[in-house]
């Protein structure tokens, strides 16, 4: 079932006309890579080399093969929203627009929600911005749209997104950090977690997430109400991918090929019964971002002015580089061996 999801969500992802040739390209070889980010006040990336960094892979330290700036690759941004945030959260949609509207040549944004149908496609990843911009809504509100796990929803975008071609990828998402499936395990007793940040290591995808405490607290816990029986196709029915323009290849008004097809979701349907109790902690996030790279912004209850995050997130963005390096196993540890001034540096953590 998983590795039906994955494909489902892929075919969600690769641009029509280009599927087959991309989907192959993808399978081939290719050294690994893991995204860093220097967190502090720097007017620019100043200029890395190999020897900058420390990589810590199975036991033994090396330097990377190879340094790349931002700029040599295009970027794709996955915008995630999780539908049970309240409806208030709509204040916050110019802002998000003008976020998505504002980012630079060869950036490519997919929007995406997640809820108890899993994953809904709003927009596929794109470069003509505006259009993916039109597509934002706000979320609905209601607890009966929060997913079981919503890691287990990131594992799936992650798994999707790394099977799209060369390009610095990253995912920005907007969530309370319940996971219903998990009652009150810690963040390194989460299984859904632990998966959704061992897909991040291996795809070389940062998270970071805007903390956004949605629901109503009830001793930090509330119980997971499932949806109305019939609302959601079963397994036997999943919802199909449809693509445009048909036989060709997508293009935005630049002319570049977009990064995705047609809105379409995977299904997912909960068994009936109850859910144990959902657990709302930051913990979660906090370990999720740590561990991939990211870094969580905690403006708390909704509506504050997200416009600050969604500015210090675009500065991170300036703030990269992409490390290349080979061996059957992802980095344990980065370490930058260059001191620049009080700036902290971001990385994956095993």
């Amino acid at each position: 079932m998983k590795k039906t999801a994955v494909l489902v969500l892929f075919l969600l992802l690769v641009p029509a006309g280009l599927g087959y040739a991309w989907a192959q390209e993808a399978q081939g070889p290719k050294p690994r890579r893991t995204v860093v980010t220097l967190d502090g006040k720097l007017e620019d990336v100043p200029d890395l080399t190999p020897t900058d960094f420390e990589l810590e892979i199975a036991k033994q330290k090396t330097a990377p093969a190879r340094v790349i700036r931002p700029t040599e690759l295009p970027t794709l941004i996955a915008v995630v929203l999780q539908d049970n945030q309240v409806s208030e959260f709509s204040r916050q949609l110019p802002a998000l627009r003008d976020f998505i509207i504002s980012q630079p040549p060869n950036t490519y944004v997919g929007l995406f929600y997640f809820s108890v149908q899993s994953i809904q496609t709003a927009f596929p990843f794109h470069s003509d911005l505006q259009k993916v911009a039109n597509a934002l809504r706000a979320p609905h509100g209601t607890r009966e749209m929060a997913p079981p796990s919503p890691y287990n929803n990131l594992t799936q975008l992650i798994e999707g997104m790394a099977a799209l071609p060369d390009a610095r990828k990253e995912i920005l998402i907007f969530t309370e950090g319940s996971d219903a499936l998990s009652g009150a395990t810690s963040a390194s007793q989460n299984q859904n977690l632990r998966q959704a940040i061992s897909a991040a290591q291996e795809a070389g995808i940062p998270v970071f997430a805007v903390y956004t405490d949605a629901l109503p607290p009830v001793n930090r816990t509330t119980n997971y109400t499932s949806p109305v029986a019939g609302s959601v196709p079963d397994r036997g029915s999943p919802i199909q991918p449809s693509y445009s323009p048909a036989g060709g290849t997508d293009r935005s008004s630049s002319g570049s090929p977009q990064f995705g097809a047609q809105t379409g979701a995977d299904v997912f349907r909960p068994e009936a019964g109850d859910r144990p109790p959902a657990q709302y902690n930051i913990s979660y996030l906090n370990d999720m971002t740590e561990r991939t790279g990211g870094k969580v912004f905690s403006p708390g209850k909704i509506p504050p002015d997200i416009t600050p995050y969604l500015a210090e997130f675009q500065r991170l963005l300036r703030q990269q580089v992409i490390l290349e390096y080979s061996g059957p196993e992802t980095v344990k540890r980065v370490k930058l061996k260059r001191k620049l001034g009080s700036a902290k540096l971001l990385a994956p953590k095993r």
